[in-house]
């Protein structure tokens, strides 16, 4: 949750009936389930005096009296708790005052059942906070007497923790038999009191606040926080818990979620009595104010991926009042402060292997919800696939933007502050408040989701904050309780036809210290498909579920094998176990040999390889968004470029790799133990220049491989002498020296590619050099230039069929219509895959006659190959991908919309056929200051499309650029058109910048390495860099049944390069401002 100054100031200030049967879920409204946790705000306690006052409370689940059916716990704030038995058929009676848990007048949060005295009997942990005092104000632990009634006992077993805790897991971090507490806190401290400071987390908190670690030892819990690598600071705002064995090595991992300015922890277990921190070795881009998550295996291939929870709106409307992004300048000081890449946002991170994860959640849809508190994971429709439900709302909008810019803004609170008493009150009276509904997100498998919750019964209006399932009526499906602020807490019945849609569940019988096996993994395979549960109950937002597991199998009446791995690592089998049935099964008494792995680690198809390549690449540090505000994304970081061939003709392959502004390109000479960098002082002498395209050709007809080089950047002045492309001709030694009139040009301009080919059949190499944008102005036209060999000189032969080509970043030549003519191939930033067929030497635009027409997107890259063995020429082009927010139908206009002299680049979103700007209302006001006028008000804004921010003949007046395609694309060729064929998700991951080819699994057929990202993008956007160097395997029938590796790349690839040396099969990958590498790929 990011606090505005408000809520700074006051806090220093304060210091001083049913749903339709059609629908899957039915919210049940005479059970006898009455709980609301009411909050009254008062002058001196409120949201600005205690900044979690709408955080809401935690429901927890679970069979109290082990009699199969599964009751509720609330937990309530200003309210008092609630518990609930479930006498059966939706009937539940509240025995609070009998069971005496009701923690009376004080602020509970998260509620958690485990058996903590290893009795067989679910006892309840409470967390506290609020305002301090009170009798009970320290965390209640209730020992359940057998009898429907609990005695607390938290001091007698070392749980009487007072401070701001939030919730507990409870769960046998070390295999000694017993359960170990990891306790949940919430910094005391206010906001306004922190800078982004190095290393705060390493401080433990003096005062004896955050986060604790207790181990269990004999009964007793004894803090262990530090010996056990936990981080106990004062800027710990934690609010969510989530457990996993994410590496599958066997042992219980922690994902802490972190509210504020501090990023999130991962401790994977070092299985030597503590956690080694690693979250930003796993991840690349996290949420900024983290709020509950949960991990599940999403994908059923046996890893836990995880869903963190955010604040950002669904709509535009919501994110355009709603929702205030960082700088960039503030951003990028975050992260060199040590505090991650953080993006307000969800994110949705798929489990690569443990070590590493990616982010999704832009593709999969599931990345703006609403102030979303907690996320569940769980089978909600049986069908053997994972879903999500979303808790959304907040009573009081703290965050509206209209209500602190006009309503609560410094001068407007200081003016109140002297006329009135009651100042807080009435500031909070006149904050906004509406309710929205939950969301739930049906799996559609390969991490593609439909939103369900209207369909589903789900989308009643609320202020939902925790959350858990279970199967409350016994009947195959799973429930769901919802605990709401300010009014009755849901309570759902899952309708799901189980007679077609079935289930299969499990009770785990653990040992004496862990009765419900608390760490337990079950795998179940069926059907040819396979299914991981995990026995972890604290889940989602201040929550637990009910222990008993439950797996989805579609309509199958029995399984046919069912795996349990136990907490202390011994393994169970079982065969044929019948479905629609809820299975009792026990851990084997005798210890045998813990076995770590559920499944052999996948076979490497590559690693790197230990020959020698010492280059790092450098890029500069200039910010495109200080030229162009409006820019969603900078385009200064497309280096290195590499080229190949063998300069000095003794059969080893030679590399150049280009340089950056100020630093020379490189000439690296191959041999048997790897790439010895060269002296060449021509590079050296123009190292002023940035590379951006490298081609080795003999322009020369001598035998030997002479070297283009195109210059570029955004750095430059547009009449900079350092954005001309030079030529450098071999000496036959593999010694180079620049031409002085290599290059015809007569005018400057960035160059996005070049490409070498005998365009006219003449014996020697030509040029095409594509222009990659204006140097000082992002989307003014740009061209193309053909450079004909004659003689060994370059001659430019204009092409009036250029005129078509915008922001051109690759190109290439190939035969497409196999008349023995090379034909020209292009591909640029908003325009389709162009294609110039050869007509005797004269190139003709022959895009729509090959069905390449609406093919428009943000394209980077593009090969061509016999990619189906059918003899012809089919093509794959590297496009912007589908993990974003800039879709299909992007659109942006460029013009000088203020009449300065400088042009803006308007991008759009395309939703309903109107166009809406993607930037913020403060982005462009400070761009185009007469918009504050038509737009003073956020509310004004939220709706407002281009054409009511802008006359029509303005509009009329710009350059308008769209986007059909925006998936990186295999283009088959028929013969006399071009077929689309899906690739798989993961090339859609990530912008891909760079493709090479090669049967990288030498089974015959072609396969594709794809590399890319693109991290330099605004933080409302958030960066792409999900992509850690993908392997495409083709499978038996071609542009289907791929396979998909990682390499583990991680970093922005911008150049592959695959040789052979020495009969070993490399790949050399340049990356942004990191050191290349080169990787050796095996036999499989």
């Amino acid at each position: 949750m990011r606090v505005p100054f408000l809520i700074i100031f006051l806090i220093l200030y304060a210091c001083s009936s049913d749903r339709l049967a059609e629908t899957r879920f039915v919210l049940k409204t005479q059970t006898g389930v009455e709980f609301r946790n009411e909050l009254e705000y008062t002058e001196e306690f409120n949201p600005y005096t205690y900044r979690n006052f709408y955080n809401g409370g935690g429901v927890a689940l679970g069979d109290i009296n082990n009699d199969q059916l599964t009751d509720i716990y609330f937990t309530g704030n200003i309210a008092d708790n609630k518990l609930f038995l479930n006498k059966g058929n939706w009937v539940f009676e509240d025995i609070t005052d009998q069971a005496g848990v009701g923690c009376k007048n004080v602020w509970s949060a998260g509620a958690t059942f485990a058996d903590i005295n290893g009795d067989g009997l679910l006892d309840i942990y409470v967390c506290k906070s609020g305002k301090p005092g009170g009798a009970n104000r320290h965390n209640e632990l209730f020992i359940n007497n057998g009898d429907l009634t609990f005695t607390e006992k938290s001091v007698e077993f070392g749980l009487d923790v007072i401070g701001l805790s939030t919730h507990a897991a409870f769960f046998d971090y070390d295999k000694d038999g017993d359960l170990d507490c990891y306790l949940l806190t919430n910094s005391m401290r206010s906001i306004g009191g922190y800078d982004l400071i190095p290393d705060q987390r390493e401080i433990p908190d003096s005062d004896g606040g955050g986060n604790k670690f207790f181990k269990n030892e004999n009964g007793k819990f004894i803090d262990f926080t530090e010996s056990a690598g936990i981080y106990t600071s004062k800027i710990g705002f934690g609010l969510g818990i989530t457990l996993s064995d994410f590496n599958l090595d066997g042992w219980t991992d922690l994902f802490i979620s972190n509210d504020f300015f501090e990023r999130d922890y991962l401790y994977l277990n070092n299985q030597n009595g503590g956690f080694d921190e690693k979250l930003t070795e796993a991840f690349g881009s996290i949420s900024m104010g983290s709020m509950g998550a949960d991990a599940a295996d999403l994908n059923n291939d046996m890893l836990a991926d995880i869903i963190v929870t955010e604040m950002l709106p669904a709509t535009m409307q919501r994110q355009r009042t709603k929702t205030v992004f960082e700088s960039w300048d503030k951003y990028m000081l975050a992260v060199d402060k040590g505090y991650h890449h953080q993006f307000p946002r969800n994110v949705l991170q798929r489990n690569l292997g443990g070590k590493a994860f990616v982010e999704i959640g832009r593709m999969a849809g599931v990345s703006a919800t609403e102030w979303s508190w907690g996320a569940l994971i769980f089978d909600m429709d049986n069908d053997g696939f994972k879903d999500i439900f979303i808790s959304n709302g907040i009573y009081k909008d703290l965050l509206d933007r209209d209500y602190l810019t006009y309503m609560a803004n410094e001068e407007q609170v200081r003016s109140i502050l002297k006329m009135k008493d009651a100042v807080v009150k009435e500031l909070i009276d006149i904050m906004p408040s509406g309710p929205v509904p939950n969301c739930a997100f049906r799996n559609m498998g390969d991490f593609t989701f439909e939103e369900t919750a209207e369909s589903w019964g789900l989308a009643e209006p609320g202020f939902s904050n925790g959350s858990a399932y279970a199967d409350l009526d016994n009947d195959g499906d799973l429930d769901l309780v919802v605990n709401n602020v300010n009014m009755k807490s849901f309570v759902y019945e899952n309708t799901t036809d189980t007679l077609k849609n079935r289930s299969i569940q499990f009770r785990l019988i653990g040992h004496a210290r862990n009765t419900y096996a608390v760490g337990a993994k079950v795998m179940v395979s069926y059907g040819g498909r396979k299914s991981i549960v995990e026995n972890y109950p604290s889940r989602g937002f201040q929550s637990s579920v009910d222990p008993v597991l439950h797996v989805g199998v579609g309509n199958l009446q029995t399984v046919d094998s069912v795996r349990v791995e136990w907490p202390d690592g011994q393994l169970s089998f079982y065969a044929n176990l019948k479905t629609n049935f809820v299975h009792e099964l026990f851990a084997p008494e005798a210890m045998k040999d813990i076995q770590k792995a559920y499944t052999e680690p996948a076979k490497k198809i590559a690693e790197v390889s230990l020959l020698k390549l010492e280059y790092a690449h450098i890029e500069n540090t200039f910010v495109d968004f200080d030229r162009e505000r409006l820019l969603p994304m900078m385009f200064n970081n497309e280096g290195p470029v590499m080229a190949k061939a063998d300069v000095n003709q003794d059969g080893y392959q030679d590399l150049y790799i280009g340089g950056s502004k100020g630093t020379a390109g490189k000439l690296f000479k191959g041999s048997a133990q790897g790439f010895e960098d060269q002296s060449v002082p021509a590079f050296e002498a123009d190292k002023i220049s940035e590379d951006t395209e490298a081609v080795f050709f003999d322009i020369d007809d001598d035998g030997d491989q002479d070297l283009y080089v195109g210059s570029g950047g955004r750095s430059f002045s547009s009449s900079s002498y350092a954005l001309m492309d030079r030529l450098y001709i071999n000496d036959g030694k593999g010694g180079f020296k620049r031409s002085p009139n290599g290059v015809p040009f007569t005018s400057l301009f960035v160059t996005g590619a070049v490409a070498a080919g005998d365009v006219d059949r003449d014996g020697d190499m030509d040029l095409f050099v594509g222009e990659r944008y204006h140097a000082f102005h992002y989307g003014l036209p740009v061209t193309g230039h053909l450079l004909i060999n004659e003689q060994g000189k370059l001659n430019a032969i204009e092409q009036s069929e250029f005129s078509t080509l915008n922001m051109v970043t690759d190109a290439v030549w190939t035969d497409v219509n196999d008349d023995q003519w090379l034909d020209l191939i292009v591909v640029g930033e908003w325009q389709n895959i162009t294609l110039f067929i050869n007509d005797k030497g004269i190139l003709r635009n022959k895009t729509n006659d090959y069905g390449l027409q609406n093919t428009r997107g943000l394209w980077n890259t593009v090969v061509t190959g016999d990619f189906d063995g059918d003899g012809d020429t089919d093509l794959m082009a590297g496009n912007h991908g589908l993990n974003s927010f800039f879709k299909r139908g992007t659109r942006m206009y460029v013009h000088d919309f203020d009449q300065n002299g400088s042009v803006e680049q308007i991008v759009c979103h395309q939703i309903d056929g109107k166009y809406y700007p993607v930037a913020d209302r403060n982005e462009l006001v400070a761009q185009l200051p007469a918009l504050k006028k038509k737009f003073l008000h956020f509310k004004d804004f939220s709706g407002a499309t281009i054409h009511e921010m802008f006359d029509q003949s303005v509009l009329e007046n710009a350059l308008v650029y769209d986007t059909d395609l925006m998936e990186t694309s295999l283009f088959i060729n028929n013969g006399n058109s071009f077929d689309i064929k899906p690739l798989p998700s993961e090339a859609q991951y990530s912008p891909n910048y760079a493709i090479e080819t090669g049967d990288f699994n030498h089974d015959g057929k072609m396969d594709f390495f794809l590399g890319g990202n693109q991290y330099l993008v605004k933080p409302q956007f958030g960066r792409f860099d999900a992509n850690h160097g993908w392997i495409l395997l083709q499978g038996g029938k071609p542009g289907a049944d791929w396979k998909v590796k990682s390499l583990g790349i991680v970093g922005q690839i911008r150049s592959l390069l695959s040789l052979k040396q020495d009969e070993k099969d490399l790949i050399i990958v340049g990356c942004n401002n990191a050191p290349a590498r080169i990787y050796e790929f095996y036999e499989n």
